[in-house]
């Protein structure tokens, strides 16, 4: 039996397979145990000297990790809102925007996370979210042909301005203010939040494995 090419080959697959099933059967566990935590929320808290102050929120609060963010992924790594507020705030503002650009949607989602990011220490003051002039004015010029509770946006407000001010937001021009980062709705900056990066590695895993 030594030397036997066919031999050696069926005892050379049948180990391969073996290895096989035992990383198949260990990325099952892993990967059941992401799928439970992205639909879940789990949260998992991880406070620090270091971690920033949540003014917007009670004295005590302070960033943290905080998975399930549906609609705010991109402050999962850190954040001072929670999962339960996120959906809250989503499910109570669902009435449809028609006839809105995904620019206008991005920038009106982005809007309505303010109270997850962890810079708000810097421009949530008096009791008023300080939102940059910039910011506003883009709000606007992308959504003017959108239609919201049946009246174009365009129509109910002359400005950027206009329109923050009726969210209840103070519009600034100085430094120190929530402003828009577009990058977070590019398809590479999805892959930095910690669910989605093991997510997409244990799909390579499982396709490296079956070739």
């Amino acid at each position: 039996m030594l030397g036997n090419p066919i031999m050696e080959s069926i005892v050379n697959k049948s180990k391969m397979a073996w290895f096989q099933n035992i990383v198949l059967a260990f990325f099952t566990v892993v990967f059941s145990q992401l799928v439970n935590e992205i639909v879940s929320g789990q949260s998992v808290v991880e406070y620090s000297d270091d971690n920033k102050q949540c003014t917007y929120f009670e004295k005590n609060r302070y960033a943290k990790v905080e998975h399930g963010l549906s609609n705010c992924s991109w402050y999962i790594p850190e954040t001072c809102c929670k999962r339960t507020e996120v959906t809250s705030v989503f499910s109570s503002n669902m009435m449809p925007l028609d006839h809105a650009s995904l620019d206008c949607r991005n920038r009106m989602n982005y809007m309505m996370c303010f109270f997850c990011s962890p810079d708000q220490d810097q421009w949530y003051k008096d009791g008023k979210v300080h939102v940059c002039e910039d910011f506003c004015n883009s709000v606007y010029t992308e959504c003017k042909p959108a239609h919201y509770d049946g009246h174009k946006i365009g129509d109910q407000y002359r400005n950027g301005t206009a329109f923050c001010e009726a969210q209840n937001f103070h519009v600034s021009r100085s430094n120190n203010c929530f402003k828009f980062d577009p990058s977070v709705f590019d398809s590479a900056s999805l892959l930095k939040t910690p669910s989605v990066f093991k997510f997409w590695l244990i799909v390579l895993v499982f396709s490296v494995i079956k070739v």
